[in-house]
Formats: structure tokens, C-alpha cells, sequence
């Protein structure tokens, strides 16, 4: 995961932005955390990105990121910056995490922790989650 890498990557969340940014200004979300984004991609764009896991949403900054191939995009979904990506940005329907701001699922199903997400229960109480790249 050299610099090449990391460019790519660079350049697939600034399209990912430019998505979040178009959302926001119809007002179908508030801000990057309220958001889920697909990504439907091309083989090339699939190999890069699923490296990243389950940190995709990191990187991203939303609450879900989730690969899909391109050729289940919407019609309706418009061509990005980058080859073999486009991106559709939904609202979240999950609570968001007083700590973190993410809308997960898991947010008030911790008794001890009501209005936090298990990631965060994990860093609280736990030994802390392990990241690897993001």
C-alpha cells in the first residue's frame, strides 16, 4: 500500500465528496457521518478498495461504505471523476453514537451504554478497536 495506493484511494473519496457535497445541498443529509454511501465499481476500482475493509468508512468519513459492481448502478447515478466509480449517497436510518457521531445499528442495544455504538463500548470499556490503515 505505497503512495500509488494512497493516490487512488485519495482521488476515490474526493469523488465520494463531491457525492456527499451534491446530498447535502438537496438536503438528503446533514452532514458526511449521516451518511452511507455505495460505491459501485469496475474490477479495478473493487481490488483497490476492498483492501481497505471495513475502514472504507473511514476513509470516506461516513457511516457506511459498501462495494458494489458497477453494473448494478442506478441509471439515474451519474459518472464520477474517476474511472469505473460512481457513487450513491443514502441517509442513514441507524441512531447516531453520542461519542463517535456515526449511525450505526447497534446504537442503544448496550444496556451499560445506551446512546453508544459497540466500536465505541469497545474503546470505552474494552480493549479498544484495532485499525489498520484508516
Amino acid at each position: 500500500m505505497g503512495r500509488v495506493f494512497w493516490d487512488k484511494v485519495q482521488d476515490a473519496k474526493q469523488a465520494v465528496n463531491k457525492a456527499i457535497e451534491g446530498a447535502r445541498a438537496a438536503k438528503l443529509i446533514k452532514g458526511s457521518l449521516s451518511a452511507e454511501v455505495v460505491l459501485f465499481v469496475d474490477s479495478e476500482q473493487s481490488a483497490l478498495l476492498q483492501r481497505l475493509g471495513d475502514e472504507l468508512r473511514f476513509v470516506t468519513i461516513t457511516s457506511a461504505a459498501v462495494l458494489k459492481p458497477l453494473a448494478e448502478a442506478p441509471a439515474e447515478l451519474e459518472d464520477t471523476a474517476v474511472a469505473g466509480l460512481k457513487v450513491q449517497v443514502l441517509a442513514s436510518d441507524h441512531s447516531k453514537c453520542a461519542r463517535c457521531w456515526h449511525h450505526q445499528p447497534d446504537v442503544g442495544s448496550h444496556a451499560d451504554h445506551p446512546e453508544l455504538c459497540g466500536r465505541c463500548i469497545t474503546n470505552v470499556d474494552g480493549d479498544g478497536e484495532v485499525r489498520h490503515y484508516a
